[in-house]
C-alpha cells in the first residue's frame, strides 16, 4: 500500500530528473567541444565523461524513482557547477548581470542540491524508494 504522499515525491524525483536532462542537452555542445578538441592533458576529458556519464545515470534513476538515482545526482550538481558552470535551470543566470552569473549558478544549483537531499530524507523516512 503506497503511503500519502508517495506520489507526490515520485513526481518531485522525475522532476529533477527532467532538470538534469535539460541541462545535459542545453549543455550538449559543452560536452562536444570538450571531447573534439585536443587536450593537453586526459583530467578535463576524464572530467567530463564523469560529468556526463553521472547525469545520465540521475536521469534513469531518478525517473524510476529509484534510491540509486541520487548518488550520481550528488556528483552531478557539484561537478556541474565547480568544473563547467552549468545552471540546472537554463537561461535563468543570464537574466543576472554577468559579474553575478557564477554567483547565481551556485546559488540556483545549491538549493536543488538541498532540494533532492531533502527529498531523499523524505523519502526514506516514509520507505518510498524503489531498489
Amino acid at each position: 500500500m503506497e503511503q500519502p504522499g508517495s506520489h507526490r515525491r515520485f513526481s518531485a524525483a522525475k522532476a529533477l530528473a527532467l532538470l538534469v536532462m535539460i541541462c545535459l542537452i542545453r549543455y550538449l555542445e559543452s560536452f562536444a567541444l570538450i571531447f573534439s578538441v585536443k587536450q593537453i592533458g586526459i583530467v578535463p576529458w576524464i572530467i567530463a565523461i564523469l560529468v556526463l556519464l553521472s547525469g545520465i545515470a540521475a536521469v534513469f534513476g531518478l525517473f524510476r524513482g529509484n534510491q540509486w538515482g541520487f548518488i550520481p545526482l550528488y556528483f552531478f550538481i557539484p561537478a556541474a557547477t565547480l568544473f563547467f558552470g552549468m545552471s540546472l535551470i537554463p537561461y535563468v543566470p543570464l537574466l543576472i548581470e554577468p559579474a553575478y552569473r557564477g554567483l547565481a549558478v551556485l546559488a540556483i544549483n545549491s538549493g536543488i542540491l538541498i532540494y533532492a537531499v531533502w527529498l531523499l530524507l523524505k523519502m526514506m523516512e516514509t520507505h518510498d524508494l524503489r531498489y
